[in-house]
C-alpha cells in the first residue's frame, strides 16, 4: 500500500469518525474541537498500539473505536450522566459498523466480491464513505434525534431504555470483533456466525432505537400538550389582570371625576381650604399610583406573540405575588424571531424564573426588556442581588445553584439550547449588587 494511499484512508476513517459523532450529538466544529479529536484519535491508536506490542497479539486493535467514542463523549458532552456518555459515544459508531457490515456481507457479494477485511485497499475509502452516508441518511429519513435526552431530566423509562441499548451495543461490539479476530488472525471460519449476529442485531438494535425514539415522541408530545394548557391558563391569567386594571382604572377615573367637581366648587367659592384639603389628601400622590409596576403590563401589547405576551404576563403576576417589583419596556411593536419559538420561549421562562427566585426577599427589583436594535432582538433582564457580585465562573455548570441542590438546571439547560443557535449569544454581567443578562438573536446571521 503506497503512502498517498494510506493518507488518505486515514482521513477518511478520521473524517467519517469526526462527522458521524458531531452529527449525530449536534456539536458545533471549530479548529480546536478538530484538532482534540485528532489529539485523542492519536492517542488512542498509540494506546492500542502498545498493547499489541506488550501482548504479541492484534486483539486489542479490534476494540479501539469504541473506547475513542467514550473518549469523545466524555470530552465534548461532559458533565452527562455515565448512561448517556456510554449511548452518545457508542451510538454513532455501532450503526457506522452495522451499515459498513451490511455492505460487505450482503451488497458486495451481489457484485461477485468476496467479503473480507478491505483495510489497505482503495475499496475501504468507497465503502466507509457510502457506510457513514447511509447512517446519516437512515437517522435523517426516520428523523431519530436524541439530543432532546442531553435537557430533559431522565425519567426511570428512559434510563431502563438506554441502560439496555448500551448493554446491546457493547455485547454487539465484543462478539463481532471477537469473531472477526478469530477469523483473520486465528484461522476460524466466523463468516456465518457474524452474518447471524448482524441480522440478530439489526432487527434487536433498531427495535430498541425505534422503542426510544417513541418513548421522546411521546414526551415531547406530553410537554407540548402541557405549554399549551399552561399558555391558555397563562392567557386567562393576563385577561383577568388586564381586566382589574380595568377596572381600577374606571373606578380611579370615577373618583376623579368626583375630585374635580369638588374642586370646581372649590375654585367657584375660592374656598382655599377645601381646594388644599383635596390635594394634600388624594392628589398629592396620585402619580406614585399611576406609577406602580403593576401598570407595566400594559405594555405587553407590543408584544406580537400570544405564547410570549401571556408568559411574561404570568411571570409578571409571579413577581408581584412574591412582592418583587418589576419594571417591563417594550417601546415599539416586536415578535420573536430567529429561534423556534418554543426554544425562546423556555429561555425567557428560565431566566425571569432565576431572577424572581434571586430577587425574592431582597426587596429589590427586576427589570425587562425586549427591544430590536440594529438587525438584533435582544431579550434583557436584571435583578438585584445580595452579594455585590455574583460569581460567574460555574454559574453554566450542570448543577450549579445558589438556591440549593437540584435547583441549578436551568441555565445549563439555556445553553445546551443556544449549541443548537451560531447566531445566538447569552451575556452574563454582576456588579454593584445588580445581576444582569442579555440574550442577542443576530437577525442578519440566522
Amino acid at each position: 500500500m503506497s503512502v498517498l494511499n494510506y493518507i488518505i484512508e486515514a482521513i477518511v476513517s478520521l473524517g467519517s469518525l469526526i462527522v458521524l459523532f458531531f452529527s449525530v450529538n449536534r456539536l458545533k466544529y471549530s479548529i480546536r474541537s478538530i484538532l482534540l479529536v485528532i489529539l485523542l484519535r492519536v492517542s488512542v491508536a498509540a494506546l492500542f498500539a502498545t498493547l499489541s506490542q506488550l501482548f504479541s497479539s492484534q486483539f486489542f486493535s479490534y476494540f479501539d473505536t469504541p473506547l475513542y467514542g467514550l473518549l469523545l463523549a466524555i470530552v465534548f458532552l461532559r458533565p452527562l450522566s455515565k448512561t448517556l456518555l456510554i449511548f452518545c459515544g457508542l451510538f454513532p459508531f455501532i450503526m457506522e459498523n452495522l451499515f459498513y457490515r451490511m455492505v460487505l456481507y450482503f451488497i458486495f457479494p451481489l457484485f461477485g466480491q468476496t467479503p473480507g477485511i478491505i483495510e489497505d485497499t482503495p475499496t475501504f475509502v468507497f465503502v466507509n464513505l457510502l457506510s457513514t452516508l447511509s447512517v446519516l441518511f437512515f437517522l435523517g429519513w426516520l428523523r431519530y434525534d436524541f439530543v432532546k435526552l442531553r435537557t430533559d431530566n431522565l425519567v426511570a423509562e428512559d434510563k431502563r431504555i438506554l441502560y439496555m441499548t448500551n448493554w446491546v451495543m457493547l455485547a454487539y461490539y465484543l462478539l463481532m470483533q471477537t469473531l472477526t479476530y478469530l477469523e483473520y488472525d486465528i484461522g476460524l471460519p466466523t463468516m456465518a456466525y457474524r452474518q447471524f449476529i448482524l441480522v440478530t442485531y439489526l432487527v434487536i438494535f433498531m427495535g430498541i432505537i425505534k422503542q426510544l425514539d417513541l418513548h421522546l415522541r411521546e414526551k415531547i408530545q406530553e410537554q407540548f400538550d402541557f405549554q399549551q394548557a399552561l399558555q391558555l391558563k397563562n392567557l386567562e391569567d393576563y385577561s383577568n389582570q388586564i381586566e382589574e386594571l380595568y377596572r381600577e382604572v374606571r373606578g380611579f377615573r370615577h373618583d376623579y371625576s368626583n375630585l374635580l367637581t369638588t374642586l370646581r366648587l372649590g375654585i367657584e367659592e375660592n374656598d382655599m381650604v377645601q381646594i388644599k384639603d383635596v390635594y394634600q389628601s388624594v392628589l398629592k400622590d396620585s402619580h406614585k399610583q399611576l406609577r406602580a409596576s403593576k401598570y407595566d403590563i400594559g405594555r405587553l401589547v407590543n408584544i406580537d406573540n400570544s405564547a410570549l405576551k401571556s408568559l411574561l404576563a404570568s411571570k409578571f403576576s409571579q413577581a408581584n405575588d412574591n412582592h418583587v417589583a418589576v419594571s417591563l419596556e417594550v417601546p415599539e411593536a416586536i415578535k420573536p424571531q430567529g429561534m423556534k419559538l418554543v426554544d425562546f420561549i423556555t429561555i425567557v421562562s428560565i431566566l425571569c424564573d432565576n431572577a424572581i427566585d434571586a430577587t425574592k426577599g431582597t426587596f429589590g427589583k427586576i427589570t425587562i426588556a425586549f427591544l430590536s436594535v440594529d438587525n438584533k432582538q435582544m431579550f434583557i433582564i436584571e435583578n438585584n442581588t445580595k452579594e455585590e457580585k455574583v460569581d460567574l465562573s460555574e454559574l453554566y455548570a450542570f448543577g450549579h445553584s445558589s438556591k440549593g441542590e437540584g435547583r441549578g438546571i436551568g441555565l445549563y439547560n439555556v445553553m445546551k439550547i443556544l449549541e443548537r443557535y451560531p447566531h445566538v449569544s447569552l451575556n452574563t454581567t454582576s456588579a454593584s449588587y445588580l445581576f444582569g443578562q442579555s440574550l442577542e438573536i443576530d437577525l442578519s446571521s440566522k
